[in-house]
């Protein structure tokens, strides 16, 4: 199996919309996700990034290239304005949890925060989304700062943003960063097991 790094916020709509194309990818190519959650605007200051929505006509752009991923990939989409909600509650919980669960958990957060499904507006957004997709109701009581730890990780390792995976095999872990260089890491992980099965 290609083991995948994923690094992601959940205020990143492009995050969203790669982890719609993480049950595929996983299928196709052999591939096992390991869901980390990072502190996105942290990670973009101390990479001295700028937000998209800084630079007037790159949030312009990204909002047309939101949209029309979303009609790709053929999933709901809304936009959320940045900075209108603290992911930072269900980031804890995220890295609370483990494997599955983690996943079970992000995927909710993920669907409905961007697909509509809940108003990030609203300051009980995260409670309905447990009460939505029937989560555990002691997963809200869950407490973690390891977003950070990994913040500070994905940093070190060449992150300025996300979504961004590491590839690991041989070496140092390959890194793709955004959305439209998922294909390129399919290529890697297809190259990967060739070279494994040669």
């Amino acid at each position: 199996m290609n083991r995948i790094d994923f690094y992601f916020d959940f205020i990143s709509p492009y995050s969203y919309l790669a982890t719609t194309r993480i049950p595929d990818f996983e299928r196709q190519h052999r591939a096992c996700f390991r869901w980390l959650p990072v502190n996105l605007p942290k990670l973009i200051h101390l990479s001295g990034n700028i937000p998209p929505g800084n630079v007037r006509n790159k949030a312009l752009y990204s909002l047309r290239d939101l949209k029309r991923w979303a009609d790709y990939l053929d999933v709901p989409f809304r936009m959320i304005m940045p900075g209108s909600f603290d992911s930072r509650p269900a980031l804890r919980i995220a890295g609370a949890l483990e494997g599955e669960k983690r996943t079970r958990f992000c995927r909710a957060v993920f669907d409905e925060l961007w697909s509509g499904g809940v108003d990030a507006k609203k300051p009980d957004w995260l409670q309905r989304i447990f009460a939505r997709r029937q989560l555990p109701a002691a997963w809200q009581t869950l407490d973690s700062d390891a977003f950070e730890a990994n913040t500070r990780t994905a940093l070190k390792a060449g992150a300025f943003g996300v979504p961004t995976f590491f590839l690991h095999g041989r070496g140092r872990p390959e890194m793709f960063f955004g959305l439209d260089h998922m294909d390129f890491l399919a290529r890697a992980c297809d190259a990967s097991g060739r070279n494994r099965r040669l």
